[in-house]
């Protein structure tokens, strides 16, 4: 063991030190949790604190575990403080009480179409803590519930901008398994890319078909409902600024790759042990009984595809109010260039919100403008292996190919401008592999081999977002507007208007290549593909809510009907074989095709709920 001494603030030099832990024996602890008023709890969780292992109390709150007689158990229990006990060797523990959390028991959650007390709720309702998200930095809002909720799972393939695979708890059906996202109380689809993580107040998870049930088919794949920030009333203008830049960086020994030497061996062992000629570019050296490749080309693959990714992100947020009024100003940006060389993947979004509450003595109006602008370069081929027409050859995604390519290619080679003298299929190519290195079969062998590099600079896919989102809602209190003011009755009618536009603009351009005559894009097959995407959706929704308090009973009843029209408006045009030099427009191909879709979906509910 090493540690660090200084003397004088001057020197750091490591000495040696001895460390001695006295292991304490294992002994099998029993005990019972039980709650404040002596009732067993059934379930309640015991873990060894700072250790591994652990188990839950029986229906009798009973518990067995075998620990270190030096050990401490933390028991936890859902609704309760979470208190820690010191085995100090004994087998049998007391009684183990635990105290209830009031204040979490007191947390007001929003559920569909209103607020409840945790202590009131029947469904799976999960808290995110959004303290906790601050700690992390990633583009989407849905990337970042990775690992903080229980029975939430979030995969994705980490391309900057990517939108993540969120499943709550499993799959729910045989089409999208996406959850539904609720912002403000509109929903807003399966999709929230285009926010931004810092305008995030509250986020909510609904789990079980009994708390989702009210959004109706479309929350079978649970729900998750974010609240934005607003201004404080009484407040005069503050300013907050939080922002931070951050690097990616792959470390080189994550894969441990042969140098050119090393491979040069493994191809002449293999030659041999496979009695198989050996390819012209290497030769055994008799004197020493190696293989060499014959020049000193040593590409490392791996340094000459990854660099290091930078992200930022920086926002500026104004707030405050009056006695009678609220207002809440962010502006966003966020910027990640990923770690691969080439076209992609980067991402670059803005975003900009202005959120506004105005009371009168019985309306609460509340609006809320978002707009959002980003811009995202993807990979030529992502770890999806995207198929492209008349691409021949061993040509995979990008990570595949830099672990397969050979150390004796060189990553850059301006003679492969004009291959034609080289490899036969090149004559029907005025560019030909760009000034990229290449494989030749007479001297690296017929490995049908393609250069990452290559590939991930020339295949350009690029998507354009510009969202705009308007909400409106204005809250009656329908007993005060008649004079009566009742602290336990409460009936209050709401309605609430949306409208979103998203216009996407999608360019992708897969120019034709030859490698070998294995591996190349055919001329015929280049391909200029841009499209744009509209979708525009309206929603209006009637709600009315009763609220009340009858001795120690509370009642809660919600009614309404929602009406949501969406339109989609798509239409992509591309172009086959250009002449170069290449002037990237549709007309310049020598031949183009189109195509369009326009559709329309309305939704109309009727909702309703008591509790």
């Amino acid at each position: 063991m090493l540690s660090l001494c200084a003397m004088g603030g001057m020197m750091v030099y490591p000495t040696p030190a001895i460390a001695t832990v006295a292991q304490s024996p294992a002994i099998k602890v029993r005990g019972q949790v039980i709650d404040e008023q002596g009732e067993p709890l059934t379930g309640a969780t015991v873990r060894i604190k700072g250790g591994q292992g652990g188990t839950i109390t029986d229906v009798d709150g009973n518990f067995q575990l075998e620990v270190a007689g030096n050990a401490i158990l933390s028991i936890s229990y859902v609704g309760y403080k979470e208190r820690e006990v010191a085995v100090r060797n004994r087998a049998i523990i007391e009684a183990i009480q635990l105290q209830p959390d009031n204040q979490m028991l007191e947390q007001v959650v929003v559920i569909g179409y209103g607020t409840q007390k945790k202590s009131d709720l029947t469904g799976s309702v999960a808290v995110v803590d959004t303290e906790a998200l601050k700690q992390t930095s990633h583009s989407n809002i849905s990337t970042m519930l990775e690992g903080k909720v229980s029975g939430v799972q979030v995969t994705s393939d980490g391309q900057p901008g990517a939108d993540p695979t969120v499943r709550i708890r499993g799959v729910g059906s045989f089409g999208d398994t996406s959850p539904l996202y609720v912002i403000d109380g509109v929903p807003m689809g399966t999709s929230i890319r285009d926010f931004s993580s810092n305008d995030i107040e509250t986020i909510q998870i609904l789990k079980d078909a009994s708390a989702a049930a009210i959004y109706g088919s479309r929350a079978a794949n649970g729900v998750v409902i974010i609240t934005t920030k607003r201004g404080q009333k009484d407040q005069p203008l503050k300013v907050d600024y939080n922002g931070y830049v951050g690097m990616d960086y792959i470390p080189s020994s994550v894969y441990d790759v042969m140098d050119a030497d090393q491979y040069s061996q493994y191809i002449g062992q293999a030659c041999a042990n496979s009695n198989t000629p050996l390819p012209g570019g290497y030769k055994l050296d008799s004197t020493t009984g190696k293989y060499h490749f014959q020049d000193n080309t040593n590409t490392n693959w791996f340094k000459e595809v990854f660099k290091t990714g930078i992200r930022q992100n920086h926002n500026v947020n104004l707030s405050g109010g009056g006695a009678h009024n609220t207002y809440n100003v962010s502006l966003d940006y966020y910027n990640q260039k990923g770690t691969l060389e080439g076209a992609g993947p980067n991402y670059e979004r803005y975003t900009a919100r202005v959120n506004n509450t105005m009371d009168t003595k019985f309306i609460k109006f509340h609006t809320s403008l978002v707009y959002s602008h980003s811009d995202q370069d993807n990979m030529g081929l992502s770890n999806a292996s995207e198929y492209v027409q008349g691409l021949y050859g061993d040509v995979t995604n990008i990570l595949r190919g830099t672990l397969l390519m050979q150390p004796t290619i060189k990553a850059y080679d301006n003679s492969t401008w004009v291959l034609d003298n080289l490899v036969g299929i090149a004559n029907n190519f005025n560019y030909d592999s760009y000034g990229y290195g290449v494989y030749y079969d007479t001297v690296h062998g017929d490995i049908s081999a393609s250069n990452p590099l290559l590939v991930n600079n020339l295949l350009k896919r690029n998507t354009r977002v510009d969202r705009f989102v308007g909400t409106a809602s204005a809250d009656v209190d329908l007993l005060k507007m008649i004079g009566i003011d009742s602290k336990n009755h409460k009936l209050n009618y709401k309605v609430n208007l949306s409208y979103s536009k998203t216009h996407c603009k999608d360019f992708t351009w897969i120019p034709a290549w030859v490698q070998s005559n294995r591996v190349y894009l055919a001329k015929s097959n280049e391909r200029l593909t841009k499209a744009t995407r509209s979708y525009a959706d309206a929603l209006i929704e009637n709600v009315l809510t009763y609220d009340a308090t009858v001795g120690k009973h509370h009642f809660n009843l919600v009614a309404g009907q929602t009406y949501e029209e969406e339109n989609t408006d798509l239409l992509t045009g591309w172009g086959v074989n250009f002449t170069e030099p290449y002037f990237l427009q549709l007309q310049n191909a020598a031949n183009t095709f189109a195509e369009s879709f326009e559709y329309k979906h309305t939704l109309l509910s009727y909702i309703g709920r008591i509790n």
